[in-house]
This record gives C-alpha cells, sequence and structure tokens, in this order.
C-alpha cells in the first residue's frame, strides 16, 4: 500500500536526530508540509504526469526536499505531496520565492492550476512525524511478523499431513526447488530423491500414528526457522516402537510465499 511506502521513506529519511534530512536541514528544527489536492475528474493521470514532468524537475532546482508524491487512495481525484524545509520560516520564503518566480509563472503554473478544484495544507515538526514514522514502522513490522508466523505455522501442518497422506502433489508445492533433506543418520538427500519415496514413505516406515508438538517459529527476515517434535508409534516386525524426534525445517521467502529448503532430522535418545 502506498502509505506503507511513505512511512518507510519518513523512516530512513529521519532517522538519526544528528544527521541531516538534506543538506543544512536537521529534524530539530525542520517542518514537514502535507498538501492534499482535490482535483477535477479525470484529471489525475494527466496531473502526476505533469508533476512528474516538470514540478518534480523544478523543485529540484530549487533545492526544495520532496519526500513524498501521488495518487491518494481513498478515490480518483485526490492526490498528495509531501515538501520538507529546514523551518517553518524558511517554508514561507521558499515558496513564496517559488510561486512568484517567472519559471513557475511562464512554466507549469497553468496546467497545474487548471486541473486543481482545491487543496488543503497541513504542516508539522519532522519530529512528530519522525514519531509517527517509527510507530508506524513497528506496527507494520509487528503485523507482518504475525502474518508470516501464522503462515509457516500452516505450512508446518501441511507438511506433517502431507506426509501421513502421502499427499506428494501438495507437498511438491510447499518445498524449494533446492530443497534438502538432512536425515537422522546424517545423509543428505536432494530433492529429487526426497520426492520419489514420498508417496509412500509414510506406510513404507511403518508408521501407525504420527503427529508433532511443541513448535517453535524464528524469523529472520525473509529467513525462518521451524522447530517441532515427532511423537510417533511404527511397528517393527512384531514390535511395536514410540518414540520421538526434533526436526528444524528451514524456510525462505519468496516472492510472497514461504517454500522449505531444507528440512533437517534430529533423533530423541530413549531413556
Amino acid at each position: 500500500m502506498r502509505y506503507r511506502l511513505v512511512l518507510w521513506c519518513l523512516c530512513y529519511a529521519f532517522q538519526g536526530r544528528s544527521q541531516p534530512i538534506v543538506q543544512g536541514m536537521s529534524s530539530d528544527s525542520a517542518v514537514a508540509e502535507i498538501r492534499s489536492y482535490t482535483l477535477k475528474p479525470g484529471t489525475r493521470d494527466s496531473f502526476h504526469r505533469l508533476v512528474l514532468d516538470y514540478s518534480l524537475p523544478m523543485l529540484q532546482r530549487w533545492k526544495i526536499a520532496v519526500l513524498g508524491y501521488g495518487p491518494s487512495l481513498q478515490e480518483d481525484s485526490s492526490y498528495y505531496l509531501i515538501r520538507v524545509y529546514p523551518s517553518l520560516e524558511a517554508r514561507q520564503r521558499s515558496e513564496d520565492a517559488f510561486y512568484g518566480s517567472s519559471e513557475w509563472k511562464k512554466g507549469p503554473r497553468e496546467a497545474i492550476i487548471s486541473r486543481i478544484i482545491n487543496y488543503t495544507t497541513v504542516i508539522v515538526p519532522v519530529d512528530s512525524l519522525l514519531r509517527i514514522a517509527e510507530n508506524a514502522k513497528t506496527m507494520i513490522e509487528k503485523e507482518t511478523r504475525t502474518r508470516d508466523s501464522a503462515e509457516l505455522s500452516a505450512l508446518n501442518r501441511q507438511f506433517i499431513e502431507n506426509f501421513v497422506r502421502q499427499d506428494a502433489v501438495r507437498h511438491d508445492a510447499i518445498i524449494h526447488k533446492d530443497f534438502v533433506c538432512i536425515q537422522n543418520d546424517g545423509s543428505v538427500v536432494g530433492r529429487e530423491d526426497y520426492m520419489k519415496g514420498w508417496s509412500s514413505a509414510y506406510t513404507h516406515s511403518g508408521y501407525t500414528d504420527f503427529s508433532y508438538t511443541d513448535e517453535t517459529i524464528r524469523i529472520f527476515g525473509d529467513v525462518a526457522l521451524v522447530r517441532s517434535k515427532t511423537v510417533y508409534t511404527k511397528k517393527l516386525g512384531d514390535k511395536v516402537v514410540k518414540g520421538n524426534s526434533v526436526y528444524t525445517d528451514t524456510y525462505k521467502k519468496e516472492n510472497g510465499s514461504w517454500l522449505c529448503v531444507q528440512a533437517q532430522i534430529t533423533p530423541v535418545a530413549v531413556k
């Protein structure tokens, strides 16, 4: 969503109180001007093109920092522009000079103004915007982590279900093309050989019951570790064996989807 991109820009643009936002500008005194435009119906695309082709290059020449711009999400006649100034007084001087210049008046002024019905301006201290951006960043990261944890937990459940049901088709969809499995004897099995036996592995292993518990999920950006303990019963000849193993599956997020790139199985010694 666009508002998230803007907030991320704020986070990176303003991080570090002692660092200038642009040359000669400190967040201690800087202000952000948030301008919201209501445009005439059907003009937003052409307005956006004018901003890209004329307004932004001109603002850059006049050394006016633009933090964000673009169509708003709520309706097709809204547009926003966020500019940053060293101080409230500097903003007034800069905009008086900019909008009073012949470059503006004889340049894109008429084409831009003719597409605007009205606009509102909000000016806030950059420090306030920084706090908003930091809070938004925390919220977004928490929301993403919660969603990723739920997705990984569902994949962990599906992984075990695929094994018990010997469903090779569903399992093929959740493992990475470079997947490997480290077996409990230390051997490393590549994806192709691993999938060959999947449709009969549960039956051939003699399991009569198989489940998992103690799920732990740790996320490190686009890599995650999913660890659980299996609880199983199997028949070895005439003997019924109950036991456990601990597995750690490594997932990687690619194009918005988590895929398992490695499975490692560690047997639990019987006490």
